[in-house]
C-alpha cells in the first residue's frame, strides 16, 4: 500500500491548472478531486432519507484502501462507477476524503467527535495511516469539562487507561463544572452512571449530586414525552446513590413531592434506615450497600 510520503514528491509547477503557484502532488490531486476533473467513481453516501455523491478517482483511493481498490478493481463490479456508502456519515466520509487527497487533520483535532467517527471509519475501510492518526490524536488531547465525555469514549475504544484516567481526573476535580458545560438533553445514561462510579467527586455532598440527578432525570421524562415515568428512569440508578447518607430535612426536602417516585412506605422505609441504619428492609430498588465516595467538602476539610 502506498503511504502519504509516497504522494508528495517534490513541488512542481501547473500552470495550466493553478496559475504560477508552486503546488505538492497531493494538492494538485486535492484540487482535480474538488473540481471533478478526471473522477472515475461516485459514492452515494446516506444522508437521512437522501444521500450526498462524492466525486473521487479510483486510483487515488485503491492506493490508500484495499477495501476501495476491492470496490473499485475486482472483476464483478469493476463496469460500476457509483457505490452506496451507508457505513459513515456525509462529513465523515468527506473528511476521509479529503485525508486520502493529501489534507492533514491538524485542523480538525479539537473535534473529538469527528475524530472517533474517523478512526471507526478508517478502520472499516484499512487506511492504517489515517487509523494511526486519529489514535495519536486522540491520545494526545487534553480533556477539559467540555470534552471529557467525549475522551473517555475514545479512551474506551482505543483501551488507553491512561486516556481514560485523565479524563476521570477531571470528572472527579471538576464534576459540577463537567455537568453545568452539558446540556440536560444531551447527558446520557452512561455519563451519569460513569459520575457514580467514581471514588470521588467534587460536589459538597450527596445531596447536590441527587438533587442533579433527579433534575435530569425530570429533564429525561419532559423530552420521552411520558413514554417512561419518572421512577422508571430513577430506579436505573437509585443503587448507585446514597440516599440513607441523606439528612431527615433534605430527604424531605428532595423526595416529599414525589409520589410518582415512591410510595409513602418505601419513603418511610428509607427515613427509617436513615434514622437507625439496617432498621428497616429498604425497597427493593434501593441499595442496601451504600456506595463509599468523598466529597468536596471532605477533601477540604483535610487541607
Amino acid at each position: 500500500m502506498y503511504t502519504r510520503a509516497r504522494l508528495a514528491p517534490d513541488l512542481f509547477t501547473f500552470p495550466n491548472f493553478v496559475g504560477q503557484e508552486q503546488c505538492s502532488l497531493p494538492e494538485v490531486f486535492s484540487l482535480f478531486q474538488k473540481n471533478k476533473i478526471e473522477t472515475d467513481v461516485t459514492f452515494s453516501v446516506k444522508c437521512g432519507d437522501g444521500c450526498i455523491e462524492f466525486s473521487a478517482h479510483k486510483l487515488i483511493l485503491s492506493m490508500w484502501s484495499p477495501v476501495f481498490a476491492d470496490m473499485c478493481y475486482i472483476p464483478e463490479k469493476n463496469a460500476k462507477s457509483n457505490f452506496p456508502i451507508n457505513d459513515v456519515s456525509p462529513a465523515t466520509f468527506e473528511a476521509m476524503l479529503k485525508f486520502m487527497y493529501g489534507s492533514s487533520l491538524d485542523h480538525q483535532n479539537k473535534n473529538i467527535r469527528l475524530l472517533i467517527k474517523l478512526y471507526d471509519a478508517a478502520g472499516l475501510y484499512q487506511i492504517k495511516t489515517l487509523s494511526d492518526v486519529c489514535r495519536d490524536a486522540l491520545m494526545c488531547s487534553k480533556p477539559d469539562k467540555h470534552n471529557v465525555f467525549q475522551l473517555f469514549r475514545a479512551g474506551e475504544i482505543l483501551n488507553c487507561e491512561n486516556l481514560k484516567q485523565r479524563c476521570q481526573l477531571v470528572l472527579q476535580n471538576q464534576t459540577p463544572e463537567v455537568l453545568a458545560a452539558q446540556e440536560l438533553c444531551n447527558v446520557t445514561p452512561s455519563m451519569i452512571k460513569l459520575i457514580l462510579d467514581l471514588p470521588r467527586i467534587s460536589f459538597f455532598s450527596e445531596y447536590d449530586l441527587i438533587s442533579w440527578v433527579l433534575a435530569w432525570v425530570k429533564n429525561e421524562v419532559l423530552k420521552h414525552s411520558n413514554e417512561k415515568s419518572f421512577k422508571d428512569i430513577f430506579i436505573e440508578f437509585a443503587p448507585h446513590l446514597n440516599l440513607t447518607k441523606l439528612t431527615a430535612e433534605e430527604f424531605g426536602k428532595l423526595f416529599q413531592n414525589r409520589k410518582d417516585l415512591m410510595s409513602e412506605k418505601e419513603g418511610f422505609s428509607i427515613f427509617m434506615n436513615i434514622a437507625n441504619p439496617g432498621s428497616w428492609p429498604l425497597p427493593d430498588w434501593g441499595s442496601s450497600t451504600p456506595r463509599q465516595r468523598v466529597y468536596r467538602n471532605y477533601a477540604e476539610k483535610r487541607c
